[in-house]
């Protein structure tokens, strides 16, 4: 009689909880927590405005925090007035309640009854579904994912100490021969430097960041073993670009630019990122990189070379070949006119996105993703940046994309390759051929095999109205570009060597 009676008290327990909206004020803290959050971390606000809406959201913590209090000291109350009620009554003695409520086989019992009785009750309330329910298909997280998110890109600093510590609790594993030869894919963004990842993740020997690192990146094997306790191995669903891309857990992506970030503080201005110098020495940089990198192969058994893709490493493109002189660099390249139409085709739409839905912003901004929408920080190719306000129009981009690789042909060494994207996708194999060349890979035929991922080009659009001048400048460029290129036919098919 006393285990029912104190069942009977979880229960009232659960739906006190329920009916009081114990959830959704929890949910509401969390929103609130992370907008604050937000709020602190968003460039654009001046601090009177900053601090005017952070008091606010402290206010309103304030408020939650006592009616989520009171709601839990509702449901505790009614609970043990039932469980006192029983023993008033004579059906069982109240101190023998007590004895089995506080002993370990009841607790944790209860704990898992209560989970899944919850969990049931969910269901049961959604079920069956309201075609006017609303479904959010942009933003694939919960408010938990959110604020975990939101805490992750607070503190660059907390971090780096965070990989520092993994480095010191994990020196085991890491093995930092498999910090040699690195592969970096960088370039403008829709370049198809996203294909080529997928291509060369899929090897053996690469590893890459993945969705699993999300959001502590700079802790590779302490968060993904962490995050894999709780994450299945879901299905992959198009990203947020709306290429037909899809993604999923395992999927490789960019994450790296999370360290650069965390090293060099001083580029990332509120409307622009100024370009790095190849001089420029930071030790602790170099060893914490190589030692990143070792981290991020050793999350993939049989991996022996870290792989990147980071379009923002085509301004510091000259630095990474001093600072690894033993990496490989990728840069494939498009035509002009379908990466211009491409680049507005995105700002546009992440633009739209943003607004919509701010976390997405501040996702990007997080992992130093800055090519688009409100997030847009444009880098100062030549010193001078662009002007942010004009990004809606298809010149601004074709600028853009003129400064970017005349600043890539004046800093390529002879570590860069460079990829004629369109001759890559009309015919994969033989550019495959000659990149499996460049990279020494031991088994060739694997990457090869890849050719199944690339489709042909699309016609290349017209840009209208563009100024004849800077159009022949584009076009003048693009031809250099290719002729540079490693799937250029004047090149061998093999021994091809960087």
């Amino acid at each position: 009689m006393s285990v029912a009676a104190l069942l009977l008290g979880l229960l009232a327990f659960i739906l006190v909880l329920r009916r009081l909206k114990a959830a959704q004020t929890a949910g509401d803290i969390i929103e609130t927590t992370h907008g604050a959050i937000g709020v602190m971390t968003n460039p654009d606000l001046g601090d009177e405005e900053t601090e005017r809406q952070v008091r606010r959201a402290s206010l309103e913590l304030l408020g939650k925090f006592f009616r989520i209090a009171a709601t839990c000291l509702a449901a505790f109350a009614t609970s043990a007035l039932l469980v006192w009620g029983g023993a008033f009554l004579g059906l069982y003695a109240l101190d023998r309640a007590i004895a089995i409520a506080v002993g370990w086989p009841f607790i944790l019992g209860s704990s898992a009854a209560a989970v899944v009785l919850w969990l049931g009750l969910d269901r049961l309330s959604r079920w069956p579904p309201s075609p006017g329910d609303p479904v959010n298909d942009d933003i694939p997280y919960g408010r938990l994912d959110i604020a975990l998110h939101d805490f992750a890109f607070a503190s660059l600093d907390r971090q780096r100490a965070l990989g520092r510590f993994e480095s010191a609790l994990l020196k085991h594993r890491i093995d930092m021969d498999r910090a040699k030869r690195p592969v970096f894919v960088t370039s403008l963004p829709r370049a198809g430097t996203t294909i080529l990842l997928e291509a060369f993740a899929g090897l053996p020997q690469f590893a890459s960041a993945t969705y699993r690192h999300m959001p502590f990146t700079l802790s590779p094997l302490l968060w993904g073993a962490m995050s894999g306790a709780f994450r299945k191995a879901g299905e992959k669903t198009e990203r947020a670009h709306g290429d037909g891309i899809e993604v999923g857990f395992d999927s490789p992506e960019a994450f790296e630019e999370m360290l650069w970030m965390a090293f060099w503080s001083e580029h990332y201005g509120k409307s622009c990122i100024s370009p790095w110098n190849a001089e420029r020495n930071c030790s602790e940089f170099e060893a914490y990189f190589r030692t990143h990198m070792a981290k991020v192969v050793a999350t993939k058994p049989g991996a022996t070379r870290y792989l990147s893709k980071n379009n923002a490493n085509v301004t510091r493109l000259g630095l990474i070949q001093r600072l690894f002189p033993d990496a490989s660099i990728l840069v494939p390249v498009r035509n002009p006119r379908a990466q211009v139409c491409s680049l507005l085709r995105q700002h546009l739409r992440f633009g739209d996105l943003h607004v919509r839905e701010p976390f997405s912003r501040r996702y990007m901004e997080g992992i130093g993703h800055f090519e688009f929408g409100e997030a847009l920080r444009p880098i100062a190719f030549d010193g001078a940046p662009l002007d942010r306000a004009m990004a809606r129009c298809p010149e601004f981009w074709l600028r853009y994309w003129i400064a970017a690789y005349e600043h890539v042909l004046t800093t390529a060494g002879h570590a860069v390759v460079f990829i004629d994207c369109d001759a890559l996708c009309a015919d994969p194999v033989p550019t495959l051929t000659r990149l499996a060349g460049a990279l020494e890979l031991e088994n060739p035929s694997e990457l090869i095999a890849k050719s199944v991922l690339f489709r042909p080009p699309r016609p290349v659009p017209e840009l209208a109205d563009m100024p004849v001048a800077l159009m022949q400048r584009a076009d003048d460029l693009y031809a250099a570009l290719r002729r540079r290129s490693i799937s250029s036919a004047r090149l061998p098919v093999q021994g091809f060597a960087t």
